[in-house]
C-alpha cells in the first residue's frame, strides 16, 4: 500500500524535563518545584545510566539541586548531612527571602549551607540543638529530614496517615513520617518499621524528593487538536479497517452527533467533494439495499450504507482531559457517542481500493479524507503485522507508532495484547483527550502530541489501511459502576460475577419486582464488571463460547488466537496483623470491609478462567485441532497475561485467590487474606500443556502487561515475546538486574512466590543484536529490556517467519530505532 509518511522522521520522548546547567539554584521564585530545560551537562561518574538511582539523581543533578563533589561524584551511597540536606529543600522551594542574622555559632556566613540554615530557623523548619548549635556536619536522620521537607513543603494531608511502631504519636517526627507513608514516598522497611534515628543517604533524600515532585500538578503545554479528516470537523475519527473476509471489509468510524446517513464511499474518491456526492446520497437514502453506483466528473464510486448504534456506557468525569470535563461533584457524566460501521463487498480481485466515508449532518455531508481498503489476505501475499500491547496513554506511544509505520512501512494487521487505554468507559482516552494521547489518534496519525523534548508526534496512519486484532487486558474491563463516582473508583473495584449475583437476590424483590431477565443481568453488570464498552469499539471475529472476548482469526498465512487472560491488578500491600490492615490488595482486605462483600477487593481474582474444562479451554481444544490452525504457516497466540514473564506484573501465580478467613478464640472473623498456590497457576498447569506440547501447532506466544521486553523458547520450539515497552514499564525481575519481586512475610507462605525470574521456568533470551549491559555485571548482556527510556516496537514478516524488534533511544530527538533482535519462527 502506498502511505503517507510522516512529514519528518521524528526521535523519542525526553523523561525529565533539565537545566542545561548544574548550579545552585537563586533564591528569585515563589515557585515550588526548580525551573525545566533541556540538560546538556555529563552524568555524574558514580550515576550512569543503569544504576538504581540515576533518574532520581539525574532529576537532582539537572534541576540544580545538587552539584555533587569535586570528582564529578554524587555519592549516592553516602550518608547526607543536616547542612546539605537543608540546602536541598531550601534549592527546592526556592523561597523569596533575603539572607538573615546568624542564628548559629557553628553556622558562620561563609559557611556553604547559611542561608539556607537560616531560612530553616526562620521558618521554623529547624530549631536546632538544645545546646544552641545546628551542627550542619552531623549525618541527618530519616525522622530529620522527614521533618525538614514536611516543614518546609507544609502539604494538605488527606486520607489515613500510616503508622509505624517505632514512630509513636509522642515522637517529634511522626507527623512527618506518616505523612511521607500516606502518600506512598517511603513506606519503611518490610518490618513495619520506619527507623526514624538511622541516617539517610544521598540517593535515598533524591529519591524520595522525586517522588514528591513527581506528585506535582504541572502546568501542561495546551497540545495542539489532532488533525481533522478533510471536510467540517464533525468525525470523531477517521474511518478504521476490521474483520476482512473474502471478497470484503469492513469500515467503521465514529462521531458525536447522531446524523442522518452514514456512507462508504469507493472507487475514484480521491478527488471527490461534498458536492459531487449529493446526488449519490440522496439516491441512497431512498433505497433498501444500500449499494449504488453513480458518476461525478466523469468517475465512477460506489456508496454502501452504514449502520450506526450509540454506545451504552461511554462516559467523562472530573479526571477526563477535557477542557469542559465535568466537575467533581457532577461525578460520572454519560457521554454520546455514535458509532457507523458498513461492510463494503465485491472486493475479489480488486487489490487496493480508494475509499472515504461520509456522514450527513442535517443536510449536510462531512468527509473522510482518502485511504485505501482491500479484503482479507492470501496465505501467498506477503504480510507485515505489528505487534503491540500496552499503550495506556503512555508518552511514548505516538513516537513509538510514527516510527513503525515509518521503518515497517505498509503495516497490514496489527496484534495489539491488550490495555488499549487506561479506563474504559472513558470516551476522551479512545477518541480526544486533550494530552494528545488518546487512542484512535495515536494509531491514525492524528495525535499532536507535544514531547517534554519540544518534538510533536502525530502516530502513524495504520488503522485506516490495516485491521487490528486486539486481546482483553485488564484496562479493558470496567468495574463496577453503580454508587461510583469517578470513572477511577469504578475501574479499581471490580466485584466477581458470583458475588454480585449473590447480592442482587438480596435486592431482587426491590430492583426488579417483575423478575425481568434483562434488568437482572444489567443489575449484575453495573455491580460487577464489564467489558461491553470495548466489544462496542471493535468488531472482532466471534468464538461461539466467547464472542469477542476470545476468538481465532486468519490474516495471511497466519492463524491468530486471541484468549481472554487477564485479572484485576492490585497492589502487593501486606499486613499481617489483620486489625492495621486499612487497603484491600492482592493479599488482604481492608479491615473495614470485612462485612461488605461488595466493597471488599477478593484479591486479584481472573475475570475468565482458562481452567480444564472451562468454556474458554474447551474452544482452544477445539481450535487447535481445528484445519484453520493446523494448515496455518504461522500460529499466533495472544494474550495479555502471558504464562512467562519477567515482569512484575506476572506475580503472584495466575490462580483463584485461596481466601483464608482468620478467626479468634471466639470463631469472629478478624481478618482476610489471600494465597495464590503455585500448583493452582491455570496458564501453567492448565493452558500450558494444551499449547506447549510435543508436536504443538503453536509457534509464538504474545502477550503484554509488564511494559518490558523479554523473550523465552520452550523445548517444544514454541517462542514466548513481551513487546510492550511503549513506557511506564514495571522493571525486570532477574539475577542480572539486581532486582527482586516484593515477596510478603509470614502468615503467608512464601513457597508460592517467585522474587527472581519467570514463574514458567524458562531462561530468557538475550536479544540478538542490541543486548543492554546488565546492572549487576557489566561484562554480562541483559535479556531483557525494561526502561522508560528507550521505546520498542516489533513487525512479525508473515512470509519470511521473522520477528523483528525495533529499539528506539526516547530521550534523543534525534535517534533512529535500531534492530534490537530476530528470531525465526519454527
Amino acid at each position: 500500500m502506498q502511505r503517507k509518511l510522516p512529514a519528518a522522521a521524528l526521535a523519542g520522548l525526553m523523561t525529565i524535563g533539565i537545566l542545561a546547567t548544574p548550579a545552585a539554584a537563586t533564591n528569585t521564585s515563589e515557585s515550588a518545584a526548580p525551573a525545566a530545560a533541556e540538560c546538556t551537562a555529563e552524568n555524574f561518574a558514580d550515576n550512569q545510566p543503569g544504576n538504581h538511582y540515576y533518574d532520581f539523581v539525574r532529576w537532582m543533578q539537572c534541576s540544580g539541586l545538587a552539584e555533587g563533589f569535586s570528582d564529578n561524584t554524587f555519592g549516592t551511597f553516602t550518608d547526607i548531612t543536616r547542612g546539605e540536606s537543608l540546602s536541598l529543600v531550601y534549592r527546592y522551594v526556592q523561597p523569596d527571602t533575603e539572607p538573615g542574622e546568624l542564628s548559629f555559632p557553628d553556622v558562620p556566613e561563609d559557611n556553604a549551607h547559611f542561608e539556607a540554615i537560616n531560612w530553616g530557623m526562620a521558618e521554623e523548619i529547624t530549631t536546632g540543638y538544645s545546646d544552641g548549635e545546628f551542627k550542619p556536619r552531623r549525618d541527618v536522620t530519616r525522622g530529620e529530614f522527614a521533618s525538614f521537607l514536611y516543614r518546609a513543603l507544609d502539604p494538605t494531608v488527606e486520607g489515613a496517615a500510616k503508622e509505624f511502631d517505632d514512630v509513636p504519636e509522642s515522637n517529634a517526627h511522626h507527623d512527618a513520617v506518616s505523612w511521607l507513608a500516606s502518600e506512598g514516598y517511603s513506606v519503611g522497611y518490610q518490618d513495619g518499621s520506619f527507623r526514624p534515628g538511622q541516617p539517610i543517604t544521598r540517593g535515598e533524600v533524591a529519591k524520595l524528593m522525586h517522588g514528591y515532585h513527581q506528585d506535582q500538578p504541572v502546568e501542561e503545554p495546551e497540545a495542539p487538536a489532532p488533525e481533522m479528516p478533510a471536510g467540517e470537523p464533525v468525525l470523531l475519527t477517521d474511518p478504521f479497517l476490521q474483520n476482512p473476509q473474502a471478497g470484503q471489509t469492513t469500515v467503521a468510524w465514529f462521531t458525536e452527533l447522531e446524523g442522518q446517513r452514514h456512507y462508504v464511499v469507493t472507487g475514484d474518491v480521491y478527488d471527490l467533494t461534498a458536492e459531487d456526492l449529493v446526488p449519490a446520497v440522496k439516491r441512497a437514502e431512498a433505497s433498501t439495499n444500500g449499494v449504488f453506483q453513480s458518476e461525478a466528473q466523469n468517475v465512477q464510486f460506489t456508496v454502501t450504507l452504514a449502520d450506526s448504534s450509540q454506545m451504552s456506557r461511554t462516559a467523562e468525569d472530573a479526571d477526563s482531559l477535557l477542557s469542559d470535563a465535568p466537575a467533581a461533584d457532577d461525578g460520572i457524566v454519560s457521554r454520546d457517542i455514535f458509532r457507523h460501521e458498513a461492510t463494503v463487498t465485491g472486493l475479489e480481485d480488486s487489490g487496493e481500493v480508494d475509499y472515504r466515508v461520509v456522514s450527513m449532518f442535517d443536510g449536510a455531508p462531512a468527509l473522510s479524507d482518502t485511504f485505501a481498503l482491500e479484503d482479507a489476505k492470501t496465505a501467498e501475499e506477503d504480510t507485515n503485522i505489528l505487534l503491540t500491547s500496552d499503550h495506556q496513554a503512555k508518552d511514548n506511544t505516538p513516537a513509538n507508532l510514527e516510527w513503525a509505520e515509518t521503518v515497517i512501512g505498509d503495516i497490514d494487521a496489527v496484534f495489539m495484547a491488550g490495555d488499549l487505554a487506561n479506563v474504559p468507559d472513558r470516551a476522551s482516552e479512545w477518541f480526544d483527550s486533550e494530552n494528545g494521547l488518546a487512542f484512535f489518534p495515536g494509531l491514525q496519525g492524528n495525535a499532536g502530541f507535544e514531547a517534554p523534548n519540544g518534538e510533536t508526534y502525530d502516530g502513524g496512519q495504520i488503522l485506516q489501511y490495516a485491521p487490528i486484532y486486539t486481546a482483553i487486558g485488564n484496562h479493558e474491563v470496567q468495574g463496577r459502576i453503580d454508587g461510583m463516582d469517578s470513572l477511577d473508583e469504578s475501574f479499581n473495584s471490580p466485584v466477581p460475577r458470583e458475588v454480585a449475583e449473590a447480592e442482587y437476590e438480596k435486592v431482587a424483590a426491590e430492583v426488579n419486582p417483575s423478575g425481568d431477565e434483562r434488568v437482572k443481568e444489567q443489575w449484575i453488570e453495573d455491580n460487577s464488571f464489564s467489558t461491553t464498552t470495548y466489544e462496542e469499539l471493535f468488531t472482532l471475529p466471534e468464538s461461539a463460547s466467547g464472542g469477542e472476548q476470545y476468538y481465532a482469526a486468519t490474516v495471511g498465512n497466519t492463524r491468530l488466537i486471541s484468549l481472554y487472560s487477564t485479572r484485576i491488578w492490585r497492589s502487593d500491600v501486606n499486613n499481617e496483623d489483620p486489625a492495621a490492615r486499612q487497603a484491600n490488595s492482592r493479599y488482604q482486605e481492608a479491615q473495614e470491609n470485612l462485612e461488605d462483600p461488595m466493597a471488599q477487593g477478593h484479591g486479584s481474582f481472573p475475570f475468565e478462567t482458562l481452567a480444564v474444562d472451562s468454556d474458554q479451554y474447551r474452544w482452544l481444544q477445539e481450535e487447535l485441532s481445528s484445519d484453520a490452525t493446523t494448515g496455518a504457516e504461522n500460529v499466533v497466540v495472544m494474550m495479555h497475561e502471558g504464562p512467562q514473564g519477567l515482569g512484575d506484573n506476572i506475580a503472584p501465580h495466575f490462580a483463584e485467590p485461596t481466601r483464608i478467613e482468620e478467626k479468634d478464640a471466639d470463631g469472629n472473623v478478624t481478618g482476610i487474606r489471600y494465597e495464590y498456590e503455585a500448583e493452582d497457576n491455570k496458564l501453567l498447569t492448565d493452558l500450558t500443556p494444551l499449547i506447549d506440547a510435543e508436536g504443538t501447532a503453536v509457534d509464538l506466544v504474545f502477550n503484554g502487561h509488564s511494559h518490558l521486553w523479554n523473550r523465552f523458547e520452550s523445548e517444544h520450539g514454541v517462542n514466548y515475546l513481551e513487546t510492550s515497552n511503549v513506557g511506564n514499564s514495571y522493571g525486570a525481575y532477574h539475577e542480572l538486574s539486581g532486582d527482586s519481586r516484593p515477596v510478603p512475610e509470614a502468615p503467608w507462605n512464601a513457597e508460592n512466590y517467585v522474587a527472581q525470574g519467570s514463574p514458567g521456568g524458562l531462561e530468557p533470551i538475550v536479544p540478538s543484536e542490541r543486548p543492554f549491559a546488565s546492572l549487576v555485571n557489566p561484562d554480562q548482556d541483559a535479556p531483557f529490556v525494561a526502561s522508560n527510556d528507550y521505546s520498542i516496537f516489533t513487525n512479525l514478516d508473515a512470509q519470511a517467519g521473522s520477528v523483528t524488534s525495533y529499539i528506539l533511544d526516547a530521550k534523543d530527538p534525534d535517534a533512529v530505532p535500531e534492530v534490537l533482535d530476530v528470531f525465526m519462527l519454527d
